[in-house]
């Protein structure tokens, strides 16, 4: 009902737009995700409208398929990683792996509204005696009951990385590799100036005399957005954004039979400013202001932590540019084939402080305690960061992060390589296809 309310006020922008830019955003993947530049959320079921008739365009990973409704889609998803994470803080600690994930996927169309999935998620690391670390089931219900709302519900949808949280103290870059894959419900929201994306991540599932808690998480990430052309400069084009974060982490229960633990809830917000200026030479230049806060919401005789409550302030600069050019392969009287090549670069540096800031999600480097120490702590954190990402084609990507602290006098870093095949191809329709 909030949302539909939100949806009313906030001017529901329409559909049948094509939101897929060449480098207006990356879904999913590797890369520095900059899509708050935007304010739809790109959905993977869009739709457009061609002579009278609604079409459905299915949007993955970069590759468009446009055809009519019935219709059943297959994507491989492969993607092989090397991530090498040198930590030597005493947060937490570093690892190296050379894995893979694999993901292949049905997705039936049924129609503009409602689409289903279902398919196999594999983790694997090379060296790991367990061969594979992780198989699980994805079944997925997408449906769209008004325009600007989707709920998605089992295998929660991955085309935003970390649900669009953008800053590590909030979620975690390493939660990629070993908490890739999510169940529960998720509702995304989308108008011309404000989009969202609220989920329940259900991770710990309890009956009587389990031998462990219940444990999930609830989130809910809105960002607030408008831009701007100033008349005497029509190619520059000037963005202003407020995120508002929100992130609750639970665990307990009632027929488990863990004894002696405690009862507990974390709660962290993130709000501040996003200044934007964008030109089509020389790429985009941001400016991100965030304030953070923690808050342990556990009754008084269940909290563990080491503080009740805390705060931080990240302020970044960030650069992204995008190269992109395409030229025809083979064109006929109906059709066409395109061969287009992208590159994305982006670059950011930080400055981290923090007063007692704990996240349940967020990375450990940026935490006022030890992740595998837990007698270590230190109330105020101060920590340089800087991070550069690149990505061609969707394809392969690089990414190198380094955080200096100035406590410690040390840098850790770490570095992740990719490659990636992400792409959606038609297995059969039950309609005529029509082309655009």
């Amino acid at each position: 009902m909030v949302l539909l309310v939100l949806l009313h006020i906030l001017n529901v922008e329409a559909d049948g737009q094509d939101s897929m830019a060449a480098c207006s955003v990356r879904m999913r993947g590797w890369a520095y995700v900059d899509d708050i530049h935007y304010p739809r959320i790109i959905q993977p079921v869009d739709t457009f409208v061609v002579n009278d008739e609604t079409f459905v365009r299915y949007i993955h990973g970069g590759d468009r398929a446009g055809c009519k409704r019935l219709t059943l889609l297959f994507n491989p998803n492969v993607t092989t990683f090397v991530r090498d994470a040198e930590y030597f803080l005493p947060y937490t600690k570093g690892y190296s792996a050379l894995g893979f994930f694999l993901k292949p996927t049905f997705t039936y169309i049924h129609d503009e509204r409602l689409s289903a999935s279902v398919g196999l998620h594999l983790l694997g690391i090379a060296g790991d005696h367990k061969r594979l670390r992780e198989v699980s089931p994805i079944v997925r219900i997408e449906y769209r009951p008004v325009k600007g709302i989707r709920i998605v519900g089992g295998t929660l949808s991955d085309e935003r990385i970390g649900h669009g949280l953008l800053y590590q103290p909030m979620y975690d870059y390493d939660r990629l590799f070993y908490a890739n894959k999510e169940d529960g419900l998720q509702v995304f929201a989308y108008t011309k100036h404000w989009q969202s994306e609220m989920w329940c991540n259900w991770e710990d599932f309890i009956v009587v005399d389990s031998p462990w808690q219940e444990k999930f998480t609830f989130g809910w990430v809105n960002t607030i957005a408008t831009s701007f052309k100033p008349d005497n400069h029509k190619d520059v084009r000037h963005w202003i954004g407020i995120p508002i974060h929100l992130m609750m982490n639970h665990r307990g229960g009632q027929i488990d039979a863990v004894q002696d633990t405690c009862i507990e809830t974390l709660a962290n917000v993130a709000t501040g400013l996003i200044y934007s200026i964008n030109t089509p030479k020389s790429g985009s230049f941001r400016v991100d202001l965030p304030v953070f806060g923690f808050s342990n919401r556990s009754d008084e005789h269940h909290i563990h932590t080491h503080f009740k409550k805390g705060w931080g302030f990240y302020p970044q600069l960030k650069y992204h540019k995008c190269w992109s050019s395409a030229r025809v392969l083979a064109k006929g009287e109906i059709d066409y084939t395109v061969s287009e090549k992208r590159r994305l670069l982006d670059a950011n540096i930080g400055y981290w402080y923090g007063d007692g800031f704990i996240s349940g999600r967020g990375s450990y480097l940026f935490q006022s305690r030890s992740y595998f120490d837990d007698s270590f702590e230190r109330r105020y954190r101060h920590m340089l960061t800087a991070e550069v990402a690149y990505d061609l084609n969707d394809v392969m990507f690089f990414r190198l992060q380094a955080y200096y602290d100035l406590d410690e006098s040390s840098v850790d870093y770490a570095a992740t390589f990719a490659l990636r095949f992400d792409r959606s191809f038609k297995v059969h329709s039950w309609v005529k296809e029509k082309k655009e």
